[in-house]
């Protein structure tokens, strides 16, 4: 599986995906113009890897600054399919990073939490 490496713009996040090494990240701002034309390509190969990891263990950094309602549904798509690929026996970890003083971040991450019961979870401030 290839490695994915999507630059931010002003609109849309910067998005690695390194599959041999188990690590995802997801930095930046997220209101891209067409939600479903932006994610599908690269998280479909993140779909295609958490049916069977590669790597001991998973970890998804999410460091973002904004996103909007469309891209908080494809996050919580994102985090249903870690959460079944925790059920099944694989170790994932979701690192949600927020400004000290971001506290919608904060609350936006723990209730992102909320929908992880296998995967473990961890609010990260800068």
């Amino acid at each position: 599986m290839e490695n994915i490496e999507i630059q931010a713009t002003a609109r849309t996040p910067h998005i690695a995906f390194i599959p041999a090494e188990g690590k995802f990240i997801l930095e930046g701002e997220s209101y891209p113009e067409d939600t479903k034309k932006f994610y599908d390509a690269p998280l479909s190969h993140v779909y295609q890897y958490l049916e069977q990891p590669t790597a001991p263990e998973t970890k998804f950094v999410f460091c973002l600054k904004y996103f909007n309602s469309s891209s908080a549904k494809v996050l919580m798509d994102l985090f249903v399919a870690v959460e079944e690929a925790a059920i099944a026996g694989h170790t994932m970890i979701v690192e949600w990073h927020h400004a000290e003083d971001d506290d919608n971040m904060q609350e936006l991450g723990e209730e992102f939490s909320e929908e992880l019961q296998t995967a473990k979870f961890a609010l990260v401030t800068f």
